[in-house]
């Protein structure tokens, strides 16, 4: 999160994923740092023991999401 942030402060489009279980958490930063509604792509959770039909699955999910994400802005 703070590296996204911090590069989107800077001006450059950047893009955070994020699994699920730290949605919260990742909230609570963008908060901290003065952009609560900064967005970032959400995907399920685990990633280190997903298969890879899994993980296709979650980059597929990630990149519809970022493509929303980095054009809106």
């Amino acid at each position: 999160m703070h590296d996204g942030i911090t590069f989107e402060q800077l001006g450059k489009p950047a893009l955070v994923i994020c699994t699920r279980p730290f949605e919260p958490t990742s909230r609570m930063i963008a908060q901290t740092v003065g952009l609560p509604d900064f967005r970032f792509a959400l995907v399920d959770h685990p990633i280190g023991s997903a298969s890879t039909k899994e993980l296709s699955a979650r980059a597929a999910d990630a990149y519809e999401q970022g493509l929303e994400i980095l054009l809106s802005q």
